[in-house]
């Protein structure tokens, strides 16, 4: 898929990936599902399990990329006399591939899926149990509810893009991190890997860049916290400045595409 789409960073944003995904399709006449696979740590509060493989570009200072849940985009291909359910995912897989397939390669026990329409943008994670929404007829009832029987935990309120979502670009602001990150990996970490004598500097960009909180904290939200201090930022504030502008740049960037993808759908629909 040549869109420029960074799929390199896999620390985060696959919703904001697969939401583009699926209006760069829309605008091109396909469409598509949404495949959603939770790990036991979403659903359960008995369960600490997440999606977790090692990270082969070494930019996560813990050495592994975890995931509490991934998503991808999934269409239907008719493949000789049959239909089948196939992912796209080229963060994981250089092709399409059938979606039990891109289940396998997330390698994780007692992983649950949810094939849903692609307008579900995210969902709300919660720590109220079934039991208790059950028991509290005031508290605002999921529009998906996975079953009592293995499920203890609230967290299929799926919402649609839109109100705050869709205001505050999230989606474009989710594209620019990542892209901007792969950037920083690119021209600054990924030169330093080998050497010794930059040793700690290169810690502190994987701090920096493999953390995406960290990462969001100091690009997209211009603020701080205990890792990201000012301590931190003093001291790297010139790298800093540079990938700040240029995370700007990027999400000028997205925020042009998206207007023109959603300008192009809106005039397919008014056909």
């Amino acid at each position: 898929m040549k869109s420029g789409i960074p799929f390199g960073y896999q620390q985060a944003n696959c919703h904001n990936i697969s939401h583009y995904i699926s209006i760069l399709l829309e605008s091109k006449g396909y469409r598509c599902a949404k495949i959603w696979a939770f790990a036991p740590v979403v659903y359960s509060t008995s369960s600490s399990r997440l999606i977790t493989f090692t990270d082969k570009k070494n930019i996560s200072p813990t050495g592994k990329i975890d995931w509490g849940y991934h998503v991808a985009p999934i269409l239907q291909v008719r493949i000789g006399t049959k239909v089948r359910k196939m992912v796209i995912d080229p963060g994981l897989f250089k092709t399409p591939v059938r979606y039990r397939t891109w289940l396998a390669k997330l390698k994780t026990r007692k992983l649950i899926y949810l094939i849903m329409d692609s307008e579900w943008y995210l969902f709300n994670s919660s720590m109220i149990t079934n039991l208790q929404l059950q028991q509290n007829i005031d508290i605002i009832q999921p529009n998906v509810k996975l079953p009592d029987w293995f499920s203890d935990k609230l967290i299929t309120d799926f919402f649609k893009y839109e109100d705050d979502a869709l205001e505050q670009h999230w989606i474009e602001k989710g594209l620019a991190v990542n892209e901007t990150a792969m950037a920083f990996y690119t021209n600054e970490i990924k030169p330093l890997l080998h050497s010794k004598i930059h040793l700690d500097l290169v810690n502190d960009y994987k701090m920096l860049v493999g953390n995406v909180f960290n990462f969001e904290t100091i690009f997209r939200d211009n603020n701080w916290n205990y890792e990201m201090d000012d301590t931190f930022q003093y001291n790297h504030q010139d790298i800093i400045a540079k990938y700040r502008e240029i995370y700007s740049s990027n999400l000028i960037k997205w925020q042009k595409s998206m207007a023109s993808l959603n300008e192009i759908i809106s005039k397919k629909h008014k056909k």
